[in-house]
C-alpha cells in the first residue's frame, strides 16, 4: 500500500487589530480574551471598564467573580489559576492583567505568559484582558500588528487603541464644556490640545481646570486666554523642557521638569522614551546645523512642523556635539538599568538627570533661561 500523503498545513492567518466598531461591539458582549494596547490610556480603561461590566451583569456579587492582576501580583501560575476557576453565581468571570511593559522575551517570561493564556479557549465562562500601559510602543508598526502583538492571536483579539484625531478630540472636549453649562470657542479647544497633547487623561484634567476658571470670571463661552492661563506644559514640551536644561547644566529646572511628571503618573519607561527622543532629535539637529542645513531641511529630515524645528535648532546653538552623544549614551544607559534591574520606580530618571546636568556643568554649560 502506498503511504497517504499528509494533507499540507495552513499557513496561520496573519494577525489583524479589532476596529473601533468592533472593540465597541465586543464591548457590550465580551467573550473569550482581548489584548489591549497602544497610546491612548483613557480610552483603553474606559474599554475595559464597560466589558467588566458586561461580563459581570449578571452576578449578584460580582467581586467573587473577578480577579484583577498587576506587575506585582502577576506571575504565570496565578494568571493560570485565575483563568481556570470557574464563576460563583453567575455566568462568567472577569480576569485582568495589567503591565506597564511585555515580560522580557530572553528571559523565557513571555514564554510562560503566553502559555498560560492559551488555556483560555478551555475555559469559555472566563472573559481575560490583557492591558498594557501606553509606554509600551512594540505592538504596532505602520498600522500593523508586529510580531509581539501577533504571538497573542489567538487566543486573544487585538485591541490597539491609538491617540485620537484633533477634530475628535475637539467634539469630545466640547462635550466636556457643554457638562458645565458654558460653551467653548472651537480655537479654545484646539489651543488646550496644542499646549497639552493629545493624552485623553491629561486633557480631561486640564479642561475641568479651564471649564471652573471660566466659570469663576462668568464667562458664558471658554476663551482661549482662558485655556491658556490655565493649563500647564504638556508632556511633549516638559521633555523638551527637561532636556534642554540638563544640556546647559541647570538640573534644578530639569527635576522641576521630571517632578511636573511624575505628579501627572508619567510611566518612568515613557518618560525616559520621550527625554532620549528629544536628545536624538537635537543630536540630529546638531549635524544637520553643522552641515550647513537650513529650517525647511532640519523640517523636512526630523518631519517637525516650523516652531519645534526652531527651538531644536536654537537649542544646539552652542551645545557642543560630544555632550549631546554624552547624553544620549547615559539614556541608553538608563534604558539597560530599568529593563534588567529589579529596581522600579522614578529614580534612575532622577540619576539620568543629575548625571547629565552634571556633565553640562563640567564643560561649563551655560544656565538655562526660560
Amino acid at each position: 500500500m502506498s503511504e497517504e500523503k499528509k494533507a499540507p498545513k495552513k499557513p496561520k492567518a496573519p494577525a489583524e487589530f479589532l476596529s473601533e466598531t468592533q472593540i465597541r461591539a465586543e464591548v457590550k458582549a465580551p467573550s473569550g480574551g482581548y489584548f489591549f494596547f497602544g497610546e491612548e490610556d483613557y480610552l483603553k480603561r474606559h474599554y475595559v471598564e464597560q466589558m467588566r461590566l458586561a461580563a459581570l451583569a449578571d452576578s449578584p456579587i460580582p467581586e467573587m467573580n473577578e480577579i484583577a492582576l498587576d506587575e506585582e501580583s502577576y506571575t504565570p501560575e496565578t494568571l493560570s489559576d485565575a483563568i481556570s476557576a470557574f464563576p460563583l453565581m453567575g455566568s462568567h468571570r472577569f480576569v485582568s492583567l495589567r503591565l506597564p511593559a511585555l515580560p522580557e522575551k530572553k528571559e523565557g517570561e513571555l514564554d510562560r505568559l503566553t502559555e498560560a493564556i492559551s488555556r483560555l479557549s478551555d475555559y469559555p465562562e472566563t472573559v481575560f484582558v490583557l492591558f498594557v500601559s501606553s509606554g509600551w510602543a512594540d505592538g504596532a508598526r505602520n498600522g500593523r500588528p508586529t510580531a509581539q502583538s501577533s504571538r497573542f492571536c489567538p487566543p486573544l483579539k487585538l485591541a490597539y487603541v491609538p491617540l485620537l484625531s484633533e477634530t475628535r478630540l475637539i467634539s469630545w472636549l466640547g462635550r466636556h464644556v457643554k457638562e458645565h453649562g458654558i460653551g467653548a470657542d472651537p480655537a479654545a479647544l484646539r489651543e488646550l490640545i496644542r499646549l497639552c497633547g493629545r493624552e485623553m487623561y491629561r486633557l480631561s484634567s486640564e479642561i475641568e481646570k479651564a471649564c471652573i476658571l471660566a466659570k469663576c470670571r462668568g464667562e458664558a463661552s471658554l476663551s482661549v486666554a482662558t485655556v491658556k492661563e490655565s493649563a500647564a506644559l504638556s508632556p511633549e514640551e516638559d521633555d523638551f523642557a527637561m532636556a534642554n536644561a540638563v544640556l546647559r547644566g541647570d538640573r534644578k529646572t530639569a527635576l522641576e521638569c521630571l517632578g511636573r511628571a511624575i505628579k501627572r503618573a508619567e510611566p518612568p519607561i515613557r518618560l525616559l522614551a520621550g527625554f532620549s527622543g528629544v536628545i536624538s532629535d537635537l543630536c540630529a539637529v546638531s549635524q544637520l546645523v553643522k552641515d550647513g542645513a537650513t529650517l525647511g531641511d532640519v523640517m523636512a529630515k526630523l518631519k517637525l512642523k516650523e516652531y519645534p524645528a526652531k527651538l531644536r535648532i536654537a537649542a544646539v546653538r552652542g551645545v557642543p556635539q560630544e555632550r549631546l552623544a554624552r547624553a544620549l549614551s547615559l539614556c541608553a544607559e538608563t534604558d539597560k538599568r530599568m529593563k534588567t534591574s529589579s529596581t522600579t520606580g522614578y529614580a534612575p530618571l532622577e540619576m539620568l538627570v543629575c548625571a547629565v546636568s552634571a556633565v553640562a556643568r563640567k564643560e561649563g554649560g551655560q544656565q538655562w533661561r526660560r
